[in-house]
This record gives structure tokens, C-alpha cells and sequence, in this order.
């Protein structure tokens, strides 16, 4: 049995993923790593099954494997690093969260559907924006939000309110995405009007204000905050008109370029709405095409 066990690809998956860890963390050339290694391991439940042999290698107590539980396991890991996972670690966890869910269906698929949604309340955001989403299998049933949301994607709204946008950062927050919106109107109104209370809203206003709020002629700045967003959130602009205004349609037009590479590069998810009767049809058309989105 403990061959069997050790054997599975879960396992494997599991080594290679602390092989990948142990280097990545702070502190490698005196060795701190290894310390930071340990509480690391302690802190996820597996102090009594890995362990560092002589060589530094990551290693398993066979005698203890029956204990893991590894969903539990994946569940931990994740919980313990959240957004801090680099390609080279958030590549073996995917690898590691897939092979789990797989191994978890094939013995109870019930079990595997309930570990998984909860993952998703939870976890939702990260999940997309590690590339885990669009790894599981394709007979898997997911909530719509995670096929509209895809990390990178971006979403030019034309609707007179925002309420699309706006409802899809709703739904987004409940799968656990960050929701952060920059807009024109006083956070609180936007809060109350919209149900977006979890969200993170920037101000786009002159006036000196308590509220987290930006200039409107400040480009640099909103270029800062999108490129400082958490990997997994959901950004939604409702104010292009009014940037429009301050600072002239060429300098809109070129904010919205580089904020879509921004969110692009960060798999961040873009969400633009605006008013389609207060700009030039030549306006309208070139913020579609500069975009490269079809959402109307």
C-alpha cells in the first residue's frame, strides 16, 4: 500500500513543487532558507512527513504517508503564499493542484466537486490567475464568471451606466477576485449603488479628500496603480470620459493602451464602461480597435 501511495502522481508532484520552494525562499546563502523551509513545512501540517535528507534533497517518510491529506494539503499551500507565487513555483502548484483534483475525483467525485467549489469560493482569483482554471478537465462544471474572467482579458462595456460592469465585479468578488475600481463618483455612492462594498474603489477627483482618490490629470499615477495590483484582480474603470476631458482624447487613448498591456502582463482582468453617447463615433471606433475586444 505504502508503494502505491508513494507512487502517485499527486506525490511526485508534491516533491517537485518543495524541491522548487526550498531555494526560492529568502535567506539561501547562509542557509536561512532552510529554516524558513521548516516553519514553512510545520505551518501546512507535513512536519512529521517531509524532511531534508543530508544532501539538502526533499524527502518522504514512507511510515507517514498514509496521514496526508493531501486536498488539505493543496488547500494550505496556496492559503500560506497566496500572490507571492513566481512562474516557478505557481507552475509545479498548478501541476500539483490538477494531479490532487484528479486523483480526488477518480475516488470520490461528490467529495472532489465540494472540495473544488469551495476552493473556488475562496480561492476563485488566484486560481484563474494561476492558470488553474483552464487545466481541469473540460467536463469540469465551473460558474460562468470564471469563462467571462480570464486573466488577461479585457472587457470594453458601451452601456450609458455602469451597471454591467459593475455586476460583473459582484459576482467576480464572490469567487474570491479583488475587485478595484477607479471612479467618478464619491466611493461611498459607488458602494451603495452598485453593492460593490468589498471592493477597492479609487476616487478620480480634484478635491483633497479622506477617501483613497486620484487626480484625473494624474496618467502616471493610474498607470502605478494598476501595474501594483494583486495578480487576480478584477479592474473596472468607469471614468474614461472624465480622463478624456482633463487631459485630451489622444493621452485617454494612450492610458487605456498601456493600462490593457498592464493587466495583460499581470493577468489582471480590464473592465472599461462607457458611455457610447458621450464620445465621437471615430472616438468610439478607435478605443474598440485599440482595445481588441468585441464586448459591446
Amino acid at each position: 500500500m505504502e508503494n502505491y501511495v508513494s507512487e502517485l502522481p499527486s506525490i511526485s508532484a508534491l516533491k517537485k513543487f518543495l524541491h522548487e520552494l526550498l531555494p526560492s525562499l529568502p535567506g539561501q546563502e547562509l542557509g536561512e532558507n532552510v529554516i524558513e523551509f521548516q516553519n514553512f513545512i510545520k505551518s501546512i501540517g507535513l512536519g512529521n512527513i517531509i524532511y531534508l535528507d543530508e544532501r539538502g534533497n526533499v524527502s518522504l517518510k514512507s511510515s507517514a504517508l498514509s496521514s496526508l491529506n493531501m486536498p488539505e494539503t493543496v488547500r494550505k499551500i496556496l492559503v500560506y503564499l497566496g500572490n507571492q507565487m513566481e512562474p516557478n513555483l505557481s507552475d509545479p502548484y498548478r501541476e500539483l493542484f490538477i494531479k490532487n483534483y484528479l486523483e480526488f475525483r477518480s475516488g470520490s467525485q461528490p467529495a472532489a466537486e465540494i472540495w473544488l467549489n469551495q476552493m473556488l469560493h475562496d480561492h476563485g482569483g488566484l486560481l484563474s490567475a494561476y492558470g488553474i482554471i483552464e487545466k481541469l478537465p473540460k467536463d469540469t462544471k465551473l460558474p460562468p464568471i470564471f469563462q467571462l474572467l480570464r486573466p488577461g482579458s479585457i472587457h470594453f462595456l458601451k452601456e450609458e451606466k455602469p451597471e454591467q460592469g459593475y455586476a460583473m465585479i459582484r459576482e467576480a468578488i464572490k469567487y474570491a477576485f479583488k475587485g478595484f475600481c477607479v471612479s467618478k463618483l464619491e466611493p461611498n455612492k459607488v458602494r451603495y449603488r452598485y453593492g460593490v462594498k468589498n471592493a477597492q474603489i479609487i476616487w478620480l477627483t480634484f478635491n483633497k479628500t479622506k477617501e483613497k482618490s486620484i487626480s484625473p490629470d494624474d496618467l502616471d499615477g493610474l498607470k502605478s496603480l494598476i501595474s501594483k495590483a494583486d495578480i487576480g484582480s478584477v479592474i473596472l474603470f468607469d471614468c474614461l470620459n472624465e480622463i478624456k476631458l482633463v487631459n485630451g482624447f489622444k493621452e485617454a487613448l494612450e492610458l487605456f493602451k498601456e493600462l490593457k498591456k498592464l493587466c495583460r502582463e499581470g493577468r489582471l482582468i480590464l473592465i472599461v464602461s462607457v458611455d457610447p453617447k458621450k464620445l465621437a463615433e471615430k472616438q468610439l471606433l478607435a478605443l474598440e480597435q485599440a482595445m481588441e475586444v468585441n464586448e459591446k
